[in-house]
């Protein structure tokens, strides 16, 4: 960062046109060139000059700003101009009072005499045509400036990435909450709409909430990037932020989600440790009872091959590289599971197999990944006692002793985080 003396160029108050930022309207009009300054507020002191790479070409805009503001709701700033503390503080402090000799007031100073700070890099946001249709937007805010219109998703997320650049999260975040800029998105998305959400526009809308603090989102979208499987990839650190959560979200989602499949597995491992050992599954009393049996067990091990949750590996010598996870919705593989027919060696035999049986257990699995998201209030009062990633697995959990009705908000996370995480799981009922 540097200050330095801007060359002659025209201030322009709000007015003018620019390129959009994903192809939304800017909330102020801009500059037509880069080398003219946007006035965001007509008493502003400074002149930042932004610069952000993008690819392979720069992106660059000037903007009136006043240093107050900007100190009063952002540590970045307020570090940057205290006097005494970086060259920049100082030299912005000796060339202001020179202004106030020269002028009544610093408003009515050129903004082309104003001192300028230099600025590198908004952080990591999507690729944009330009970058001062963002600047212009996150600087009203900042300012408490009201915006021309509700910030599509994709701005939005790109508008905390820059507060949080910036450090100014805390203000941005109080402007989007009485603006209601997240409600009002919440308002246009319909059931079906949130339904077919992509991936990346899940990640927008979870980045959002982490960085404003808006919990319904949070706790939502977490569970769903869970759920479908839309964790645990590696990511190139130029692509944008909501593809790399911050805060250890992403080490947090992978985690639930990986004893989030140990569990549905210890499902089907149950049943056929249950029918592969000595006890008698079948309870009729017939002679045929043991062939019973073992005709249920042929039945499910076909079955489970068939919708590709089993694979029979030899143990002498193997090798094949172990399958990897399942990678899908976690929703569609309980329904193929609960699909099993209920199979009968013959007419006489009636519910020896595991359909009425499985189904129960896939209903309380089915239940308790509701609730499998992240809990905001939890994650920020007490993080070590709340996430999964730190937390001491439980050496058993029983079916019979589990309840998620009637119980405390706590107790819900606990007893949801229990039957996942354990080491073991006796789902007898």
């Amino acid at each position: 960062m540097s200050l330095r003396s801007v060359s002659n160029q025209p201030a322009i108050s709000p007015g003018g046109k620019d390129s959009p930022v994903d192809s939304a309207a800017p909330s102020t009009p801009s500059a037509s060139g880069e080398d003219e300054i946007i006035v965001i507020a007509k008493e502003g002191d400074i002149v930042l000059h932004i610069e952000h790479d993008i690819g392979e070409r720069q992106s660059a805009c000037r903007l009136r700003v006043s240093s107050r503001k900007l100190a009063d709701v952002s540590k970045y700033f307020a570090r940057l101009l205290q006097p005494g503390r970086f060259g920049e503080g100082e030299r912005v402090d000796t060339e202001l009072k020179s202004l106030r000799e020269k002028y009544p007031s610093i408003a009515e100073a050129p903004a082309t005499e104003l001192p300028v700070i230099s600025l590198q890099d908004l952080g990591r946001i999507s690729t944009v045509k330009s970058i001062s249709p963002l600047c212009t937007d996150m600087l009203y805010m900042l300012h408490g400036n009201d915006l021309a219109a509700t910030p599509p998703l994709t701005n939005l997320a790109n508008l905390a990435i820059v507060a949080d650049r910036f450090d100014a999260l805390i203000a941005a975040a109080e402007y989007a909450n009485r603006k209601k800029l997240i409600r009002t998105i919440d308002g246009k998305t319909t059931p079906k709409i949130d339904t077919n959400l992509t991936q990346e526009k899940v990640r927008q809308r979870l980045l959002v909430a982490v960085l404003f603090n808006y919990s319904p989102w949070i706790e939502k979208y977490s569970a769903r990037l869970i759920i479908r499987g839309w964790v645990g990839n590696e990511v190139e650190t130029t692509l944008p932020l909501w593809w790399d959560l911050p805060s250890r979200f992403e080490e947090e989602l992978l985690c639930r989600r990986e004893y989030m499949l140990d569990a549905v597995q210890s499902v089907q491992a149950h049943f056929l440790s249950l029918y592969s050992s000595r006890e008698r599954q079948c309870k009729l009393g017939y002679d045929s009872s043991a062939q019973c049996d073992s005709f249920q067990l042929g039945e499910m091990i076909r079955f489970f091959m068939r919708i590709g949750t089993l694979k029979l590996q030899g143990v002498v010598y193997d090798a094949t590289e172990p399958p990897e996870p399942y990678s899908g919705d976690v929703y569609s593989l309980l329904d193929a599971m609960q699909q099993v027919p209920e199979y009968q060696i013959d007419k006489n035999h009636h519910h020896c197999g595991i359909r009425t049986r499985i189904i129960p257990l896939i209903d309380t699995l089915r239940e308790s990944i509701s609730h499998i998201g992240i809990c905001f209030e939890y994650w920020t009062t007490s993080w070590s006692q709340y996430a999964w990633m730190e937390a001491k697995q439980p050496l058993l959990w029983r079916k019979q002793n589990y309840r998620l009705k009637a119980t405390s908000h706590e107790t819900l996370h606990a007893n949801v985080r229990g039957l996942f995480m354990a080491a073991e799981r006796d789902w007898s009922i």
